[in-house]
């Protein structure tokens, strides 16, 4: 009974942690570029369970051996919170310093902690030339030609000297094509995927650092003037899953106060002995 209590009680845990994680997914469902979390669970370790009074000897048996009941599951726990890189809604804005970047590249911008990574498009023209998000962070781009698949940043390493702020030279026809090449300019944006986007950590502003892996120059995804993508969030499945994870919460607290209430008559019952 004991065991039931502390396994619901696990259970009433997780499904807090699930709804502050679909809570925050909808409250950023007009936030741009957001990236939606997922939260998953991990068994939490099983007991295996015997019958450790039953002492009678089977036939032939010369030595006790408590019989196995079997394996009795406690519960789960959070092994972590992810996030879906899917690509969110594009809408046009008509606005030659909004970029919205197809599939799962990313823009590279350094601030004052380094290098974070982006797909948040809504940029500005600075009064020197260099083109920055509305945090102040400068957008990173080349005048090289590098091979996609080329590594090009991992984490504690050195930019190469190719990689630089992006300088416009005529921010009234400032016009930027499919592939990133910048018109009157030899500076192209540099858009970036990655071995595995479980490296990326998620900061303020919606933008991300790389913690482990490769920063990979990207020639496959493009990238469109004039565009600003949305969250991938989707309202319905967020509140679906809202209302899921309620019922299991309802359902887990329950049985906390049935399996209470019963160790309460319990211990009274037993108090009133004589």
């Amino acid at each position: 009974m004991i065991k039931g209590l502390y396994t619901s009680a696990m259970g009433m845990l997780m499904q807090e942690a699930a709804l502050t994680t679909t809570t925050n997914n909808l409250a950023n469902v007009n936030t741009l570029s957001y990236k939606r979390d997922k939260i998953t669970y991990e068994e939490f370790p099983n007991v295996l369970e015997m019958r450790i009074n039953d002492t009678k000897l089977s036939p032939g048996q010369k030595f006790y051996d408590a019989p196995q009941i079997g394996r009795l599951g406690t519960g789960v726990i959070v092994d972590r919170i992810t996030t879906d890189h899917e690509e969110g809604s594009i809408r046009e804005t008509n606005i030659r310093t909004n970029f919205a970047l197809e599939g799962k590249a990313y823009l590279m911008i350094q601030g004052e902690n380094g290098v974070r990574f982006t797909r948040n498009g809504e940029l500005l023209v600075t009064d020197d030339g260099f083109l920055e998000t509305k945090n102040g962070e400068k957008v990173l781009g080349t005048q090289s030609n590098i091979l996609p698949g080329t590594p090009i940043y991992e984490p504690g390493a050195t930019l190469p000297s190719y990689i630089e702020p992006i300088r416009i030279n005529d921010d009234i026809n400032f016009e930027v094509n499919n592939f990133g090449m910048i018109r009157g300019s030899n500076f192209r944006f540099l858009k970036v995927v990655f071995e595995n986007t479980n490296s990326l950590q998620k900061e303020g502003y919606n933008n991300f650092k790389l913690t482990e892996g490769q920063a990979l120059k990207d020639d496959t995804f493009e990238i469109r003037q004039g565009f600003l993508e949305y969250s991938n969030v989707n309202v319905v499945s967020e509140m679906v899953n809202m209302i899921k994870v309620q019922r299991a919460y309802e359902a887990n607290s329950k049985i906390l106060q049935g399996i209470d209430d019963a160790i309460g008559q319990t211990a009274s019952q037993l108090g009133r002995l004589r």
